[in-house]
């Protein structure tokens, strides 16, 4: 039997910032179809982010203060929100500022959500 390597499974980097919330190339792969994307915690205090495609956003069933531009570009992408940064440091006891603290991403393709480890984070 031959296990065959699937690149893309690597894990990627998101890097949290008092402002923005950057992912690397390898996290912000599987997000590359989302129109806007939703941020969220799980039990466990990770970080989970939701990509969403123009229907649903614009089918009106979901809160529109919940929805987040996603900023790509060629090397990253970046949700910036100092509101939301402002939460997430609080609920997970961070002082986040100018250097970031950086956290290994993984792709849920069951769920369909990026989730950030925030377990461990590197400064």
């Amino acid at each position: 039997m031959i296990k065959w390597f699937n690149v893309k499974e690597r894990n990627g980097v998101a890097s949290l910032y008092s402002n923005n919330i950057t992912l690397n190339t390898t996290a912000m792969y599987p997000l590359d179809f989302a129109y806007k994307v939703q941020v969220g915690m799980d039990e466990d205090k990770n970080v989970i982010i939701k990509p969403l495609t123009k229907d649903v956003v614009e089918s009106g069933v979901l809160d529109e203060c919940c929805l987040l531009n996603l900023e790509t570009h060629k090397s990253f992408a970046r949700i910036s929100s100092t509101l939301l940064l402002k939460q997430i440091a609080e609920e997970l006891g961070l002082a986040l500022g100018k250097t970031p603290i950086q956290f290994e991403t993984k792709w849920d393709s069951i769920e369909n959500i990026l989730i950030i480890n925030t377990k461990g984070g590197q400064k």
